[in-house]
């Protein structure tokens, strides 16, 4: 057993990089410390930037805990020949990119909504910040939705599933092969990621009789939603 990687994902981790605000990468007043305070600089801060989507691109595809380890460790080792042991230092704690944290903007004139789901790649404060925002998301999900109802309890695995599911749907042709037991929960992170990406959410509809002209069918319809609507689709 090996693993295949190619060009694309190399290009996969720059497009990653280049979702994140420019200003982030600059010394002024507007650069905040992240996680904590621990990441101290904007040079720092794209490097940790860069060691999370080499960690979605290429360790989020092995299969093995040793495999990961092994990725994170030369993922480092690089960054430590790279640009010494002070960069090191300050990005060896995992910073997390999302880009679900900023509340929708409102206009204040007319009190109406602007923009439902601002999109901001910037890193989290911690883990249980970055909760409290999914959990809140959830809480305006089953508000909205007349049908079905999410009831997620986001520990820590499944907080960190469904910001991989929700930076995939927030990138061009951003895709995923969500692999696991029934019951574990996939659709319904996905459905709680697509909603917080703004995106309508289809899920094919499999019967006996489903054949590749009802496949077309589908896809066509979703191409109106996406082509002629402009609105993303899921």
């Amino acid at each position: 057993f090996h693993y295949l990687f190619n060009m694309r994902e190399l290009s996969k981790v720059f497009q990653g990089l280049i979702l994140a605000e420019r200003d982030r990468f600059r010394e002024n007043d507007r650069f905040v410390q992240p996680f904590g305070g621990k990441v101290k600089s904007p040079e720092a801060y794209l490097v940790a930037l860069w060691r999370h989507e080499c960690e979605r691109v290429f360790c989020d595809k092995l299969t093995t805990h040793e495999d990961k380890d092994w990725g994170d460790k030369l993922i480092m080792k690089l960054i430590d020949e790279t640009y010494g042991e002070d960069i090191r230092a300050q990005v060896e704690d995992r910073v997390y990119f999302v880009d679900f944290l900023r509340p929708p903007k409102v206009d204040e004139e007319t009190g109406e909504t602007v923009d439902a789901n601002p999109s901001y790649y910037e890193s989290t404060e911690s883990l249980d910040s970055l909760r409290v925002v999914a959990m809140a998301r959830q809480a305006t999900f089953n508000e909205t939705s007349k049908s079905l109802k999410l009831d997620l309890v986001l520990f820590e695995d499944a907080l960190k599933h469904m910001m991989r599911i929700s930076r995939l749907l927030c990138m061009e042709r951003g895709s995923a092969l969500l692999i696991g037991v029934g019951g574990s929960g996939k659709q319904s992170l996905t459905r709680l990621a697509a909603y917080i990406a703004g995106a309508f959410p289809f899920q094919i509809q499999i019967t006996k009789t489903y054949n590749q002209a009802n496949l077309f069918e589908d896809l066509k319809s979703l191409y109106k939603v996406a082509g002629l609507k402009g609105q993303k689709v899921a």
